[in-house]
């Protein structure tokens, strides 16, 4: 397995993966600026395998696509995926969910600000 340039960060989010074979859904279980690793049943997916993955971020509602990101590794239930060269657009979203994700994930408990939308109250 290649040495991983950033820490994964922990996420739970649908994704849908295209690739020669068809569409096909999985699961994103971590997350990186440079790639993911991508939780599905019976995946028909192979080293160098190039795809197009659109997932749905939690910073919108409207998924990103990355393309083309290529298959690094395959187990049994999972596969990584490193993504090659996105657009500096979805480098930039990536980057930026990313550094949430990672902060809230290292922060301790007694340090996290949780910030909701205001209420107005009739």
């Amino acid at each position: 397995m290649p040495q991983r340039k950033s820490t994964r960060v922990e996420m739970n989010r649908p994704i849908e993966i295209q690739g020669p074979r068809g569409i096909s859904k999985g699961i994103v279980r971590d997350f990186s600026p440079g790639g993911c690793r991508i939780e599905q049943s019976d995946a028909k997916v192979h080293c160098g395998m190039r795809l197009t993955l659109r997932v749905s971020l939690p910073d919108r509602l409207e998924p990103v696509e990355i393309k083309p990101a290529v298959v690094t590794w395959t187990r049994n239930d999972s596969f990584g995926v490193e993504f090659l060269s996105p657009s500096k657009e979805i480098r930039d979203r990536v980057k930026m969910v990313y550094d949430l994700l990672l902060d809230a994930q290292t922060t301790s408990e007694a340090e996290r600000v949780i910030s909701l939308p205001p209420v107005a109250w009739k």
